[in-house]
């Protein structure tokens, strides 16, 4: 078996272990994995998203595709609102499995998870079957997004929509509506 081979690689003269030797060096075994696999670490590739060129890193970069999370992201997206555009009936199949495993989602809803005291009925009028959250006075939103730190029950009243219209665009005051 004393028989020399050229290298694939590097086209080196060496002598084999074994006879299905083909790589003078384990390096050279490695350059060909890489070239194998479609992945040249040394030029690198192309995000599909942004087109920008990136390194893949040597494990686990094998089928990267793009060169960071919010690229992938973005492109994820993208790629169902093409489908469900193409498809619409699998958008509302979609809808209609979500909401059925899920329910009704809502701010009121949150809200009451948070804060299981709260009153089940308008403060106003006494209304129990829909109800909105109404932000008092001092502690209106101004524009800002509705989260947890403006949202607490000593900041909000539970009002139905008709008492929440009144206080807020038809002028009443909250004393008119029976809230202070």
């Amino acid at each position: 078996m004393n028989k020399s081979k050229h290298c694939w690689i590097c086209g080196k003269q060496f002598e084999p272990t074994r006879a299905w030797n083909r790589y003078c060096s384990i390096k050279c075994k490695s350059e060909n994995w890489r070239n194998t696999k479609g992945r040249i670490v040394d030029g690198g590739r192309y995000c599909r998203q942004c087109g920008k060129k990136f390194i893949p890193p040597r494990i686990g970069g094998a089928n990267m595709q793009h060169c960071s999370t919010e690229c992938s992201t973005k492109s994820a997206r993208e790629s169902r609102s093409k489908f469900y555009k193409r498809n619409p009936q699998k958008y509302s199949e979609y809808q209609k499995k979500w909401h059925s495993k899920v329910g009704t989602d809502n701010n009121l809803l949150r809200f009451y998870l948070r804060y299981p005291e709260a009153p089940k009925k308008c403060q106003s009028c006494g209304e129990s079957r829909v109800l909105e959250i109404a932000h008092k006075p001092g502690h209106k939103r101004n524009g800002a997004w509705r989260n947890k730190e403006n949202t607490t029950i000593d900041k909000v009243w539970i009002l139905c929509p008709t008492c929440h219209k009144l206080l807020d665009r038809k002028g009443y005051s909250p004393k008119q509506l029976n809230l202070i």
